[in-house]
């Protein structure tokens, strides 16, 4: 099946993915602990995923109609945009989060900035998705969380990686 991406408009689709994802996987996004409950997630944080338009961006990836994926760019400063990602867990490592990423970069809305990403240590998943389309370890004074960048060439300029990434 093929994943539908479109840009997200309303809260309940968020809140059907919540209740598809496990409490590791809530955990693993929203920097938790314990056993997270999905409808505390949504009341703590909707903010977040649905960070849409005017400024950031919320893209919605559904299968038969159920979301399956959500991928969040939400601006810190004109030129850096925070990049958030969850995928509920039947969908994990089936591309339904590259399949994301690549809508946003094929879209060239955010050429010239650079994306920011958070990631905990030890979610190797995470890490490996971040890598795999470039980005690159930052220097943190954190303990508990890794941080990733990802300059985006300016329009018109695209490198060879972000080539490789958009096919």
């Amino acid at each position: 099946m093929t994943a539908v991406i479109t840009e997200l408009t309303a809260g309940d689709a968020v809140q059907r993915l919540l209740l598809a994802c496990s409490s590791q996987s809530l955990r693993q996004r929203f920097f938790l602990g314990g056993e997270p409950d999905p409808h505390d997630v949504w009341r703590r944080y909707r903010r977040f995923p649905l960070a849409g338009p005017p400024a950031g961006l919320a893209l919605l990836a559904s299968v038969g109609g159920v979301p399956v994926g959500l991928l969040n760019l939400v601006p810190e400063t004109p030129v850096v945009a925070e990049l958030g990602v969850l995928v509920a867990d039947p969908w994990q490592r089936r591309g339904i989060g590259l399949g994301l990423a690549q809508a946003v970069w094929r879209s060239g809305h955010w050429a010239g900035r650079t994306v920011h990403a958070t990631v905990r240590p030890g979610n190797v998943a995470a890490t490996a998705f971040l890598r795999r389309q470039g980005f690159h370890a930052v220097a943190t004074f954190e303990h508990a969380q890794c941080e990733y960048e990802l300059e985006l060439p300016a329009a018109g300029t695209m490198t060879a990686v972000m080539e490789e990434v958009a096919r």
